[in-house]
């Protein structure tokens, strides 16, 4: 009966859903931009906010009931490049209700700011070079040419 009673009590607690979007802009106008997408083009009240920190913590209102939210930015750097991660939480909705805002977000983003920074290319494989000749050896030829002695 025990048992029973706390898997039940485990399995009705609350989910908590997390999202994340990565991309390469810099961190003030991201920062700048988020704000400004949550607080006008979301119209959530913000109740919280730290540009130093990097967090916006804010109310939905959905279906009667205020859900309260947050969304981090996060600076990273991946193969050189300096990103930020966007990370939204909405306690109590479901994970596609903060990958739409994610989206909406992304698309605010490219408004304002333009495509994110492309990723850098590769740079050239570098050419193997043989080693050089040793002391006593007559340097290999590169072409049918008679071999140079390596005397002065």
């Amino acid at each position: 009966m025990r048992r029973v009673l706390l898997a039940l009590l485990l399995a009705t607690g609350v989910a908590q859903a997390r999202s994340e979007k990565t991309l390469a802009y810099p961190r003030p106008d991201a920062w700048a931009a988020a704000v400004r997408f949550i607080r006008v083009d979301a119209k959530l009240k913000i109740t919280e906010k730290d540009a130093d920190a990097g967090y916006v913590i804010f109310e939905l209102r959905e279906e009667k009931r205020t859900f309260r939210g947050s969304l981090e930015l996060v600076d990273t750097v991946k193969d050189g490049r300096h990103l930020v991660r966007f990370v939204l939480t909405i306690e109590d909705r479901p994970e596609y209700v903060e990958i739409e805002l994610l989206n909406k977000l992304e698309q605010k983003l490219r408004a304002e700011l333009g495509s994110p920074a492309p990723a850098p290319s590769a740079p050239p494989p570098k050419k193997e070079e043989p080693p050089p000749p040793k002391k006593d050896e007559a340097p290999k030829k590169d072409d049918d040419g008679p071999p140079v002695s390596n005397t002065p």
